[in-house]
């Protein structure tokens, strides 16, 4: 017994107790269950949802919220794809054999089976006469056939106009040396109508593709124009943020000039060295924060220990900014004599970067006390981002002069061409000054003298679900999931 029937059964029985109290005329309750019963085959055949599975979706959707209701409706009324006709069962159980032949596939074993069998096809069952049909020891009218006249095709009592004939003709085929002689002659009888059956097959299956590519263009077009809506407001969000970051430390700024001022009072050395001391706490602090753990940045940092090992570089390496010295302590590790330079004052004077080789200055202004072709190597991981054009173009020319000819620069920084970075996460650091263009920063260092120069984009965001290849993903990806940051690497000539 379904599940339909046992709702029915209780239903019945339900009503039966409620409305049939002793001393009043039974009702007919077999009749009512046949009533109930005709209705939902007529239902099912009708190609709608069942009552349960109906009541079971409307329990689900009234849980919902409102926009998850409208969604349901929008797509309910827009229906589904169908590459072909949808079926619905006669009433009647009256078919001819060209109502089934129109389909193909699954589709037709399916559909058989519904209108011979009256339900739906058993796993083993699809599967066997699927392999079959697809490996041609099988044609369509064997299917019918085969479902027709087996045990349970003949309880059911289906007709099916204009299949017996075929199906002995069929039959015949697999007479041994009569078979192939009666397939050879019908063959070519048949051959006119099978020509024109190849036309119509090619036809269709031309109709097919371009149902199947209007289809695809369109829900594309859908996609895109939803993606491209939510990418704007994303941007124009991040922007806002932005914006008002810069605000907030400009009025700060704004706030500690007008403070220092007090009235033109003049400020004293120790109050602007204990302000400069509470700023660059606050830097450090946030850095903490915000950087990484330290051994996660020296991990990411030992893909550029190769690019000295080839060029056999040992010493002489100044790295600028240095911060809390994950560099400069993996090239001690790695035997590299080298040094930083770091003007947060809070950061050169922990323990840890004291037992490195650090001075608290400005890049530049180091740089510039240093003698000509003396140093091997420069880095600077995320530095260039916190300085103006006219500083950078300055500290180029400086590392160019004070490199020894062969010299190797680095230089890390934030990829903008990753949209979450270059309009949202570049700016939470408030000290940041702007993105700089991966190609823009290569100009500008051959513009300024470096030869060999290369980009290397590092740190892909992970878990990207635009991988199936289509130009749509492949764009959204770059825009979203490409890499965090790049380097440049450029020589002294």
């Amino acid at each position: 017994m379904t599940d339909q029937e046992h709702i029915v059964d209780g239903a019945v029985a339900d009503q039966r107790d409620a409305v049939a109290p002793a001393g009043e005329p039974e009702i007919d309750i077999h009749e009512i269950k046949s009533r109930i019963q005709q209705a939902v085959a007529r239902r099912q055949a009708a190609g709608q949802t069942s009552f349960i599975n109906a009541s079971a979706r409307l329990l689900e959707l009234l849980s919902r919220d409102a926009s998850s209701l409208a969604e349901f409706s929008s797509s309910a009324a827009s229906g589904q794809f169908r590459s072909q006709p949808e079926f619905i069962p006669n009433s009647d159980d009256q078919y001819h054999v060209n109502d089934l032949l129109q389909y193909h596939d699954r589709e037709f074993v399916w559909n058989a089976y519904r209108a011979l069998l009256k339900r739906e096809p058993d796993t083993e069952g699809l599967s066997a006469l699927l392999e079959k049909l697809r490996g041609g020891r099988f044609n369509k009218i064997d299917v019918l056939a085969r479902l027709r006249f087996s045990p349970e095709g003949r309880r059911n009592q289906v007709t099916i106009d204009g299949l017996r004939l075929p199906a002995m003709i069929r039959r015949l085929y697999r007479v041994p040396v009569i078979g192939y002689v009666a397939e050879l002659v019908v063959g070519v009888a048949r051959l006119p109508s099978l020509i024109r059956n190849q036309r119509q097959i090619e036809s269709h299956l031309i109709a097919q593709q371009n149902l199947l590519a209007d289809h695809f263009n369109q829900a594309t077009a859908e996609l895109h124009e939803s993606f491209a809506l939510s990418l704007t407001q994303l941007e124009q969000q991040q922007k806002a943020m932005a914006r008002a970051q810069h605000q907030q430390v400009a009025a700060l700024f704004r706030e500690q000039q007008k403070a220092s001022r007090n009235g033109n009072v003049p400020v004293s050395k120790s109050d602007s060295r204990d302000r400069r001391l509470v700023r660059d706490e606050l830097y450090a602090a946030f850095e903490n924060q915000f950087r990484g753990a330290p051994e996660q940045i020296k991990k990411s940092l030992k893909i550029y220990l190769p690019l000295l090992k080839d060029a056999g570089i040992t010493s002489d390496v100044l790295d600028l900014g240095s911060g809390r010295g994950e560099w400069l302590e993996l090239l001690r590790d790695e035997g590299v004599q080298a040094r930083g330079v770091e003007s947060n004052r809070a950061m050169v004077g922990t323990q840890h970067c004291q037992a490195l080789e650090i001075v608290e200055a400005g890049a530049i202004a180091y740089l510039r006390g240093l003698p000509d072709n003396s140093l091997r190597a420069v880095t600077a991981f995320h530095f260039v981002e916190h300085i103006g054009l006219a500083e950078l173009i300055d500290l180029l020319d400086e590392i160019k002069r004070v490199l020894k000819p062969g010299g190797l620069l680095v230089v890390e920084t934030p990829n903008p061409k990753n949209l979450v970075v270059g309009a949202c996460n570049f700016y939470s650091d408030p000290t940041h000054h702007k993105p700089l263009f991966p190609e823009t920063l290569e100009f500008i260092l051959n513009h300024r003298g470096f030869v060999r120069t290369q980009l290397q984009y590092l740190h892909p965001v992970e878990g990207s679900p635009f991988q199936d290849g289509s130009e749509a993903s492949q764009a959204l990806n770059s825009w979203l999931f490409s890499a965090r940051d790049f380097a440049i690497i450029g020589w002294k000539a």
